[in-house]
């Protein structure tokens, strides 16, 4: 006796019926799934704040030290990291919560010397 075969069995006699099929096919279910789309779209957006804060951040900061700071590359990429830092620390009583910060400034570290190596090395 396979019993997940007959667990399977048991699940398509009794609850996928026409009456289910009808009910998961109606404008009410329609309009179930619509909700949690929306939901799950929201949360997904509220999820990725960080890094559209971050990239914002990245461009702002990276225009500013290319007008403002006359430095070699390496000195220009550390004051440019440094204010980074600073802006991101400034996030923190905003949706972002200490993890996200963390990855925020993993994610600029990992940016800024990717951007550093091509600038100069590429």
């Amino acid at each position: 006796m396979n019993i997940p075969k007959v667990l399977w069995g048991m699940i398509c006699t009794f609850l996928f019926t026409d009456g289910f099929k009808a009910f998961l096919t109606s404008d009410f279910m329609f309009n179930v799934y619509l909700l949690v789309s929306v939901i799950l779209l929201g949360q997904a957006w509220r999820h990725w704040a960080w890094f559209r804060k971050l990239t914002r951040l990245y461009t702002e900061y990276y225009y500013w030290v290319e007008e403002h700071v006359s430095l070699p590359g390496h000195e220009k990429l550390r004051r440019y990291m440094e204010k980074l830092n600073e802006a991101i620390i400034e996030l923190r009583g905003e949706p972002m919560s200490e993890r996200e910060i963390q990855r925020a400034k993993l994610t600029a570290d990992a940016l800024a010397a990717k951007d550093h190596m091509t600038k100069f090395y590429g």
